[in-house]
């Protein structure tokens, strides 16, 4: 994602003028965890200069067929959304045509100012979608700079108010240099570097839960004030996954070498059975202290037990930026392709190549020897 030169020093399409006489705004993006980590700040900085705004969310990612993990992240980003108190609603991905329809008719009868969409993909979906559903408001949005992108959909793009051409490539050194300029571009705003991060807040009660199921772990495996890690291998993509051959290796290595360990492997909620099973039926793995997660009934399960362990290992997913949201002792295995999108904070980055199967574990162990 590069914005083009000849347009990275143009004014600003919306003045602070203009934006205190709004009341409502659309912001629309392909939004999972990690995006929000990191948009989600922005748009914190927005409201707080624009208090009077009411900041909607259109978090579907336009696709014609629907992942596995929409039902997951709809879960999620709902719950995690809904307790956001600078965001006023949020429309649910839908599970079909017909529900994406309904929702296009529910955003039309909230006559926004200003609708906004940010995505690198399908693009000519999201400005389709966005001038179906302004009045008499204000339409910008992220084009792409291909020539056949812009003849095919001319009769789309011709239509917004305002753009920002993307290149495919990313120029910037991180995923919020770049959402800092689209900010500025399209918002009139400006966040400081280390305040481009949403910090994530848990419930007291949530933390107390997870500190007693860790004891109890403690206890069942017989551990002594343990050093809890927190291991995520999955990702919603093979090529950002790590093997399980890889999950048992690096297992037996940290109980050679750190014996007072506990283990916590996290699995998604789809993916969890096949876990536990995998772990009950691996003759290296079932008699070390090693206990198989997924976040059951709420979202926050997941960062309030990840803020009680002493590392957190993750590929390339959500996980990681959760940890940077916490502030947590981490290390990313990525992508090199990835590296724009490393977490921040207290995080040790290792790159993979093509693949983050391609880290072999006993490079793991060893940066977790020098954490």
């Amino acid at each position: 994602m590069h914005i083009s030169r000849n347009q990275s020093k143009q004014i600003t399409f919306l003045s602070e003028e203009y934006l205190g006489n709004c009341k409502r705004v659309l912001y629309m993006s392909p939004m999972a965890i990690g995006d929000y980590v990191y948009q989600g700040a922005f748009l914190k900085a927005l409201s707080e200069k624009h208090p009077q705004l009411e900041i909607d969310l259109w978090i579907d990612d336009c696709r014609a067929k629907k992942k596995f993990w929409h039902a997951g992240r709809n879960t999620v980003m709902d719950q995690w959304l809904s307790s956001e108190p600078y965001i006023n609603y949020v429309y649910k991905m839908p599970a079909n045509s017909a529900e994406r329809e309904q929702n296009i008719k529910e955003a039309w009868s909230r006559d926004y100012d200003v609708i906004v969409f940010v995505t690198t993909s399908r693009i000519s979906d999201f400005a389709a979608i966005a001038l179906k559903i302004v009045n008499a408001g204000k339409v910008l949005g992220t084009v792409s700079t291909s020539i056949i992108d812009n003849i095919l959909n001319y009769s789309v793009y011709k239509n917004l108010d305002g753009k920002i051409s993307i290149h495919n490539t990313f120029s910037h050194d991180h995923i919020t240099d770049f959402y800092q300029t689209i900010f500025q571009r399209f918002f009139s705003l400006l966040v400081p570097n280390d305040q481009r991060i949403l910090k994530l807040s848990l419930a007291p009660n949530l933390i107390e839960k997870c500190a007693e199921k860790i004891s109890n772990l403690a206890s069942q495996y017989q551990l002594e004030s343990p050093k809890t890690i927190f291991i995520n291998h999955l990702s919603t993509s093979s090529k950002r996954d790590w093997r399980l051959d890889q999950v048992e290796a690096l297992s037996v290595f940290i109980n050679k070498s750190m014996p007072n360990s506990l283990i916590i492997l996290n699995a998604p909620p789809h993916a969890y059975d096949d876990l536990c099973q995998w772990l009950k039926n691996n003759k290296k793995l079932n008699l070390f202290a090693i206990e198989v997660f997924t976040a059951k009934e709420n979202f926050f399960e997941l960062p309030a037990l990840m803020s009680l362990c002493d590392i957190v290992i993750s590929v390339e997913t959500a996980i990681m930026h959760l940890a940077s949201s916490l502030n947590l002792k981490q290390i990313a295995l990525i992508r090199e392709s990835a590296y724009r999108w490393r977490p921040q904070n207290s995080a040790k980055v290792i790159l993979g190549k093509k693949r983050v199967d391609s880290i072999p574990p006993k490079t793991v162990l060893k940066s977790m020897q020098t954490l």
